[in-house]
């Protein structure tokens, strides 16, 4: 499992890489994309405990930081879905320049890996909207 994660996190560096040249922190994009992608498939799962819990499951934490509930809902997304997943590739990818390793083991396939994996986790959260829509039209 940790080889395909490698594979992914390859494909995705040396693909903006050479889509963004030298001048563009690609480093920061790289990141920020593929840790949004695995906060949204973290999101995925838990809306299917949630199903399966039949809605006892939160999937948001409650967070009382501030005094406007979308600000706290703001923190609330950042710190679930988004900022454990950003230390976590950085220290797996980044921290040490570790990234220069991976893209010397790992083969580049010009973004296909990549761009399967943020069209399977759009997809996974996209197909059950789209069905509950159908379904909810039709009944």
């Amino acid at each position: 499992m940790l080889n395909l994660y490698y594979r992914i996190w390859a494909d995705a560096i040396l693909f903006e890489k050479s889509k963004r040249g030298k001048n563009v922190n690609w480093k920061t994009i790289t990141l920020i994309a593929i840790s949004s992608l695995q906060g949204l498939n973290l999101l995925v799962l838990l809306f299917l405990l949630r199903w399966l819990s039949r809605g006892r499951m939160p999937i948001l934490l409650p967070v009382s930081i501030f005094n406007m509930s979308a600000l706290n809902s703001a923190c609330a997304i950042i710190l679930i879905f988004f900022a454990p997943f950003l230390i976590l590739n950085y220290l797996l990818v980044y921290y040490n320049n570790q990234y220069l390793e991976i893209i010397k083991k790992y083969s580049y396939r010009n973004g296909k890996l990549y761009r399967s994996y943020f069209l399977w986790s759009f997809g996974v959260i996209i197909i059950p909207i789209v069905f509950k829509l159908i379904f909810i039209t039709i009944v």
